[in-house]
């Protein structure tokens, strides 16, 4: 089986557990310790957001992350909540060539995570949430 799926609650708490399920994938897919670590960046810095953005004004609902490493080279990395619709394509690429002390706090992250993967698409879930895909090509 070259699957690996995990839904936790949306909380802080729960983020080892899903970083933990991304490792464990990475390795199955016989990812580098640079890919697994690219991997992990974009996965924790998604799944923080829908912890702490997401959810934000509401109760912590469910994440799902669903890792898929059949189609090798190639692992795909699906994160599905049903927190507040955000696609974020509507996040303007950081200004990088100011100061840090001149740049706004925060902004970065999206930045990162299209940095550490191949690919980024995303697609709000039919009732409530969104569904966000990752790939990421491995060189085993």
């Amino acid at each position: 089986m070259k699957q690996l799926s995990i839904t936790r609650t949306a909380t802080l708490e729960n983020l080892p557990a899903l970083l933990d399920a991304t490792e464990q994938a990475c390795l199955q897919a016989g990812a580098s310790e640079d890919e697994r670590q690219a991997v992990r960046l974009a996965v924790e810095e998604v799944s923080v957001n829908v912890m702490t953005h997401g959810y934000a004004d509401e109760p912590p609902g469910p994440i799902t992350l669903a890792l898929d490493w059949a189609q090798a080279p190639l692992l795909t990395i699906e994160i599905i909540d049903r927190a507040r619709v955000f696609d974020p394509a509507t996040v303007l690429p950081p200004v990088l060539d100011t100061s840090w002390e001149e740049r706004p706090i925060g902004g970065l992250g999206w930045h990162l995570v299209r940095r550490m993967v191949d690919e980024v698409h995303y697609r709000p879930e039919p009732e409530r949430g969104n569904h966000l895909t990752l790939v990421k090509q491995i060189h085993p």
